[in-house]
């Protein structure tokens, strides 16, 4: 069995050595190494192979926006999963502009960092229930003085806004085709549409666009 390659960046020793035991009891996983802050992060994963990051946020040093921005810009085949006790929709937005593919708070059960861990490395994103929930409450309270970034000569339709706020909340395409009663190859075209029509790359970039633009605020 190929092993997924993890290493853990955390400031406190006793959190990586908690990880480090539940991970090390499955039989897919391999720690190649460890940090106590993100530039120490950057220096060890230039000389060794690794799959998955788990990168908390708040270090002393480089917090791990700024490591996970630089490792995205240098290393961009690693796949970075946060882990942080901030909960604030801030701090997760910056990470998945910074190149998280996920993002799990430390209240995460040891199965919950293990599916995030595995999904990452298969090029999935992946966000804890906990975490969606936060995206969603805030996604009609931002700050509307912000400059939007929404074209308004393609804005979305009423149906778009529907598709994407389930492909936030982690709905497959199949699932979304049996919420709203139309085909999967109409949720094909429509997941096309959205992301021609705010540039996103990924669910990741789809997720930002909603959080910047409040396109799914219920007026």
């Amino acid at each position: 069995m190929q092993k997924i390659k993890v290493f853990l960046v955390d400031d406190h020793k006793l959190i990586r050595d908690g990880i480090k035991a539940h991970l090390e009891e499955a039989q897919d996983f391999e720690i190649v190494g460890e940090a106590a802050d993100g530039q120490e992060a950057i220096n060890k994963l230039k000389e060794i192979t690794a799959d998955v990051v788990l990168m908390d946020i708040n270090m002393d040093g480089m917090d791990g926006i700024s490591c996970t921005q630089i490792l995205s810009q240098e290393l961009p085949e690693l796949n970075v999963l946060a882990l942080s006790m901030l909960a604030e929709n801030q701090h997760i937005k910056e990470m998945i502009k910074a190149g998280a593919k996920g993002y799990l708070l430390k209240t995460a059960t040891e199965q919950e960092i293990k599916q995030g861990i595995r999904a990452v490395y298969q090029g999935q994103n992946f966000y804890s229930a906990e975490v969606t929930q936060i995206v969603m409450n805030n996604l009609g309270t931002a700050n509307r003085k912000k400059r939007s970034r929404f074209d308004p000569l393609a804005p979305l339709t009423s149906r778009e806004k529907e598709v994407l706020a389930l492909i936030i909340k982690e709905y497959s395409n199949q699932e979304i085709a049996d919420e709203l009663y139309i085909s999967k190859r109409t949720v094909d075209a429509h997941k096309r549409n959205l992301l021609e029509k705010t540039g996103a790359k990924n669910v990741a970039g789809l997720v930002v666009f909603a959080l910047n633009n409040q396109i799914l605020d219920n007026e």
